[in-house]
């Protein structure tokens, strides 16, 4: 009997070798898959079969036995990982937004504004030395008309972007939905497998690789459950626990608007509340997904929108863009760290650059023209592509007549299409770009006098003048009031967004490099060393022979006791 119950040992050691074997096997395969977590075979002693009596006792071991296959792993590190790995997520989109604007703007080498605006002034230079020189005013109009082009391609691109950041949301949403699902169905598989006494290591890896990658979209929380399911939270809502599952959805974000917004299938709340200033101090600049919303905006940046009521009356549909829009929280302004919608905030600061610029020349070139124009009233230099107000302007005042209420009529149209000169829906007057239209510039303030350069001078001067930045500062919305020119202003424009692109790219660098140090201890406690692996596979292939050897000599033995004795 004692041969068989050694026998029955030495099975134990061979089972246990071989399945070490297995596990040291399925390790070295999978040294090169992404987000495999090395394996262990645990083993403990059997129970001890006592002989003799007390005092003369003797303790004799049944085997070894398998506890489990674990996975080599730091869950500590790992929720540090996916802390930062959302942070890092929010800052790498900033960081490529401001990049993308960078490039739109094209500063300080390509074509940029910058370098129109100085070619304007040059020109506007040159006219007034010589106010009635027909090259001299062609150069000015074209020159205007360079800039003004390159204005409303910049605005375009704005918009674009947009167009291109809520395409990123769509996306974003369909794969948070992809990888909560996923989350869900390897809840199901770990449960099966384990409740069934096999082991589901790497179901739990693929779980963790889906869970790793949901932390760069939302900030999330989890644990498990002694059934082996885990219970998920995203945006502090619980998005998987046993057979419930929340996904996200997306509506429209403001009537009007062609952008979307996520929010949760059960409840049509929204899943984030932007209405709060972002900062690292408050914990809340985690999410790739937040940070799409928050660089995209809700709406394009608008002037009023126009329709007729029932009675064929204009009215005003929707209301232009205000600082209030673009800020998230009302009581403090757009130029504070993390309080506005980045491209809003952005394009709407430069349409009220150009809109400064043209209101500023369209005020100052009232003059009369020159030439087959000489004595007659010169036209604004801007007009709107679109707008309610009638172009071209038109009254029936005549200036013989009345000269002063024509210049009121004048200025009260000028009033009108003010609001409405910006990027995007502004233009050179056509008139000016006609043959012979540069006649039709309103340089001459005394009538007769075609080398008059009186309007020139003053528009030098206003270019050079500082003004008030915004025009509207009573809001507390509005970006911080300055006292600075034209030329300041665009600087000062362009130098704030380098300095805030620097500022996300330096935290992106800080977080990649935390979260490589992360990695980088997850790795040394859990990643395949094909040097500790083939140390094993010895092991377990020495305990292997010598469980076989014993079984061969207890074999023989046997069979010499049964079979010659």
């Amino acid at each position: 009997m004692s041969s068989i119950a050694s026998l029955g040992r030495m099975m134990s050691g061979l089972s246990t070798s071989q399945k070490g074997l297995q596990v040291t096997g399925h390790n070295i395969s999978n040294v090169n898959t992404r987000g495999y977590t090395r394996q262990q075979l645990l083993q403990h002693e059997s129970s001890y079969l006592n002989i003799g009596s007390a005092g003369r006792l003797l303790q004799v071991g049944l085997g070894v036995t398998s506890t489990e296959i674990r996975q080599i792993r730091d869950e500590l590190a790992d929720r540090r990982y996916r802390t930062e790995n959302s942070i890092l997520g929010f800052y790498q989109t900033r960081n490529t937004a401001l990049k993308e604007v960078e490039a739109i703007l094209d500063e300080p080498y390509g074509e940029s504004i910058s370098k129109m605006l100085e070619n304007l002034w040059a020109q506007a230079q040159k006219l007034n030395t010589t106010a009635d020189g027909v090259e001299e005013r062609l150069s000015f109009i074209q020159a205007t008309n360079v800039l003004i082009k390159k204005a409303n391609h910049i605005s375009d691109s704005f918009v674009g972007y947009q167009d291109n950041l809520n395409n990123e949301v769509v996306k974003s949403v369909v794969r948070i939905n992809e990888l909560i699902k996923g989350v869900y169905e390897h809840n199901e598989k770990i449960a099966l497998a384990e409740i069934n006494g096999d082991h589901a290591n790497d179901y739990r890896d693929q779980r963790n690789l889906l869970i790793d990658e949901l932390s760069g979209y939302m900030e999330i929380d989890y644990y498990e459950e002694p059934d082996s399911r885990i219970v998920l939270k995203a945006e502090g809502r619980t998005v998987v626990e046993k057979q419930f599952v929340t996904l996200l959805e997306l509506d429209q974000t403001v009537p009007a608007s062609p952008f979307v917004k996520p929010i949760w299938s059960n409840t049509k709340e929204d899943v984030f509340k932007l209405d709060k200033v972002i900062s690292p101090a408050k914990e809340n600049d985690t999410g790739r997904l937040k940070s799409l919303l928050l660089t995209r905006g809700e709406d394009y940046v608008r002037t009023d929108q126009f329709g007729t009521d029932g009675g064929g009356n204009l009215i005003v549909v929707k209301p232009g863009t205000s600082w209030a829009d673009v800020a998230l929280n009302d009581n403090f302004s757009v130029d504070d760290a993390g309080n506005s919608y980045l491209i809003p905030k952005i394009h709407k600061k430069f349409n009220e650059l150009i809109n400064e610029l043209a209101t500023m020349t369209n005020g100052i070139f009232n003059g009369k023209g020159i030439g087959t124009h000489e004595g007659n009233m010169g036209v604004p230099m801007f007009v709107p592509i679109k707008t309610p107000v009638d172009y071209p302007f038109s009254t029936t005042i005549n200036p013989a007549v009345d000269y002063n209420g024509y210049m009121q009529a004048y200025y009260d149209y000028l009033g009108e299409i003010e609001d409405y000169l910006v990027p995007g829906n502004i233009r050179i007057n056509p008139e000016l770009l006609e043959n012979g239209g540069y006649n039709k510039l309103g340089t001459v303030e005394k009538a007769g006098d075609v080398g008059d350069n009186t309007k020139v001078t003053k528009f030098l001067s206003e270019w050079s003048k500082n003004r008030p930045w915004p025009k509207d500062s009573t809001s507390p919305t509005a970006p911080y009031s300055k006292t600075i020119g034209i030329m300041g202003f665009y600087s000062e424009f362009v130098t704030d967004i380098g300095l805030e692109g620097s500022g996300y790219n330096s935290k992106v660098r800080e977080k990649q490099t935390t979260i490589l140090n992360i990695e980088n201890q997850r790795q040394a406690m859990g990643a395949v060393s094909q040097d500790e692996e083939f140390t094993s596979m010895l092991k377990y292939q020495y305990a292997y022979n010598a469980s076989a050897r014993m079984i061969t000599m207890l074999d023989s033995m046997m069979d010499t006791i049964i079979n010659k004795m």
